[in-house]
């Protein structure tokens, strides 16, 4: 009898262990935080996981709180310029231009306005040399986490200089000079530019100005662009 009771208990104390580890890993799944796609991007070959910042809610508003919207939108703006210690200043599109997306909270706004005014302005060297007729240059805008890219194509006409001891390729003429952005999520429009033939003919230094609209946002700039002759008349 002591024999079967001593089994008896061993049953019930291995049917208890396992209810309890049972209840272990339901607990441990329970308490994993659940990830939404919107908020979290995975890249199983790295390894890594990054943020991805969700964008502004547009917000359904009448037109009497457009108004009154588009005022705080003004008043920030004049805030961050006094703020700003750039060359350039922040501009509010016209309010018959808003888009539907471009309201949104007046706190969203002023995050944009801030990263808008600590903007980072790149040009990007070409890796190759380009016949003189169509040569590209990109200048790439950093504003916040998000990129933009202005695509400008540069002209010229290049001709053998007899007076150098290896009769290199110079500049001869800038023809002109075109640009657009790249995305659709801004618009630039160029307004003039200022051609400079420097280092004896080897280099052309364009000085484009523009403005880059973006969330309601203008900003005025004038990019200053090197373009380099070889000697064989590729332009880079």
């Amino acid at each position: 009898m002591k024999k079967y009771f001593y089994v008896s208990i061993l049953l019930g104390a291995f049917a208890l262990s396992g209810c309890t580890d049972d209840e272990a890993d339901n607990k441990e799944v329970k308490d994993e935080p659940l990830n939404t796609e919107q908020s979290i991007e995975i890249n199983n070959e790295a390894n890594t996981t990054k943020i991805v910042e969700a964008a502004p809610i547009p917000l359904n508003l009448t037109q009497e709180e457009k108004a009154e919207y588009y005022q705080k939108y003004v008043e920030i703006l004049e805030k961050v310029n006094e703020e700003n210690n750039e060359a350039f200043e922040l501009e509010m599109e016209p309010i018959t231009a808003f888009l539907d997306e471009n309201w949104i909270e007046v706190a969203d706004f002023e995050k944009l306005a801030k990263e808008r005014a600590n903007m980072s302005i790149t040009v990007l060297e070409n890796s190759e040399g380009y016949s003189p007729g169509a040569v590209p240059k990109t200048v790439m805008l950093q504003i916040g986490s998000k990129v933009a890219n202005i695509i400008f194509e540069g002209s010229f006409d290049t001709q053998l200089n007899s007076n150098t001891p290896e009769g290199i390729q110079l500049f001869s003429a800038f023809n002109g000079i075109s640009s657009e952005a790249e995305n659709a999520d801004g618009n630039w429009t160029q307004f003039g530019n200022v051609a400079l033939l420097k280092d004896g003919g080897v280099t052309y230094v364009i000085e484009v100005s523009g403005k880059y609209s973006q969330s309601g946002i203008i900003s005025t700039h004038t990019m200053a662009l090197k373009f380099n002759c070889n000697k064989y008349g590729a332009i880079s």
